[in-house]
């Protein structure tokens, strides 16, 4: 399923689904509240490039998308994955590179919608992994997503359409039993369900069971992630929250805003020639304004005045910079890097700033990737893909954002003026900065 064809269908109807199918069919609730549906749909319209506050004066600025992509983009830049061991891990490691490609995209979901989840699906003896429309119902004492209801993109048998929903849990009755029930329903070109319809009414469903019932799982068959910072819009909810939840969708609104002033600016300003007399036809409509503006017919005037932009676009890109803060990212990444001025200590804590942003990232989706093999592996016990064996999973991340050379030597300088100051000694800088020990650093500057 395409991943912009899922966010659409997951966001056009994930309260509705909550609502009025999950409790008649699986006899569970939704963990998404009102609150927590209507801020996704924001979210959504924001990631799409159409805010409520579009018009046709406002045109948004794709803002969201762009912190996005850069946050995805950064956390990725250096990533590496490895599988060791036996067959197994061989096996493992193939699937995971195969669905590696996909990885950025499905971060960048993944951050400005507020969470996704990826599950193994098998095919021709190998694992592909599918970007799920998820409705998480249950959750473990760690906040992990353990049940819920997966919905398939809309099938078309006919004249008539199909949807299938799959619903995952470890029902707190069942003694740790693992339980998946597939049910199909007639549906809207958009797949929202509408009456039960039986599986064999699309023939690749024909084969599933309407109940499996599987003994022995440490852990779902499927991975979710979401965003590690705290859900300010609902601090009590399990679910994650976009990266511009809260003040930076209200900062994105004003840019897209000021945006609009700017461009203002400069079609208000445009030159104009006023004259009488002329047939205004026989020149650029764009410059000339004819007209009878005197009674002997010879006013000629231009106005030409001067245009504010300086002004106006400071003040957008001081408010680029306040969403840079609030999402944690560096000053100058969308925002002007020439408009920001700001000393070498600055520089390094907006720079660390992202850092920590992204090193959170990073550890939250490592934490997905390992229950997303988890999920495989159990996937390979259960249908025999790959002899039995373990694997040892190595991830790296890189260094990222604090090995940027113009960062490194702004932490050399500084490092040198506390050198000069006294405040740390020379041997300790050589061992820094030149990987000496300790001994051949105090060598060194005997």
């Amino acid at each position: 399923m395409g991943l912009i064809n899922w966010a659409r269908g997951f966001f056009g109807g994930r309260d509705r689904l909550a609502g009025e199918i999950l409790e008649r069919e699986f006899g569970a609730a939704a963990a998404a509240s009102p609150l927590d549906a209507k801020n996704r749909r924001l979210w959504w319209d924001m990631y799409v490039n159409h805010p409520p506050w579009e018009n046709c004066e406002v045109r948004p600025l794709g803002l969201p998308g762009a912190i996005g992509r850069e946050l995805a983009r950064q956390t990725l830049t250096e990533f590496r994955l490895s599988l060791s061991g036996g067959e197994r891990a061989a096996f493992l490691n193939r699937q995971m590179l195969a669905a590696e490609k996909n990885f950025l995209r499905c971060l960048e979901l993944g951050l400005c919608l507020g969470g996704i989840a990826l599950k193994p699906c098998l095919e021709n003896d190998r694992l592909l992994v599918d970007v799920s429309d998820f409705t998480p119902t249950r959750f473990d004492g760690e906040g992990r997503a353990i049940g819920g209801v997966f919905r398939s993109a809309p099938v078309q048998e006919g004249k008539q359409w199909f949807v299938r929903l799959e619903f995952h849990d470890f029902p707190p009755d069942r003694d740790g039993l693992y339980v998946i029930r597939n049910k199909a329903f007639y549906c809207s070109p958009d797949g929202f369900p509408a009456q039960p319809a039986p599986l064999e009414c699309v023939p690749e469903w024909a084969g599933l069971a309407q109940e499996t019932v599987i003994q022995g799982l440490h852990g779902p068959l499927f991975a979710c992630f979401k965003p590690p910072e705290a859900n300010a819009e609902e601090p009590g909810s399990r679910l994650g929250a976009s990266v511009y939840a809260g003040a930076a969708a209200e900062l994105i609104r004003q840019a897209d805003e000021q945006w609009r002033m700017i461009r203002w600016e400069y079609e208000s300003g445009k030159r104009r020639i006023y004259v009488d007399g002329v047939d205004a036809g026989q020149f650029n409509d764009e410059i000339f304004v004819a007209g009878p503006f005197s009674k002997d017919g010879n006013f000629f005037d231009v106005f030409s005045p001067e245009f504010r932009d300086a002004p106006l676009y400071g003040g957008f890109q001081r408010i680029l910079q306040r969403i840079e803060f609030q999402v944690g990212l560096a000053y100058g990444t969308i925002s002007d890097p020439q408009s920001v001025e700001k000393t070498a200590t600055e520089v390094l804590a907006a720079k660390h700033r992202q850092y920590v942003t992204v090193r959170g990232i990073q550890k939250a989706f490592q934490a997905t990737l390992e229950d997303l093999l988890l999920a495989m592996d159990a996937w390979c016990d259960l249908t025999g893909l790959a002899p039995e064996g373990d694997y040892a999973a190595k991830f790296s991340w890189g260094d990222g954002v604090l090995d940027d050379p113009d960062v490194r030597r702004l932490d050399k300088s500084l490092d040198a003026e506390l050198v000069e100051k006294g405040l740390l000694r020379n041997w300790e800088f050589r061992m820094k900065w030149f990987g000496e020990d300790e001994q051949t650093a105090k060598d060194a500057v005997m």
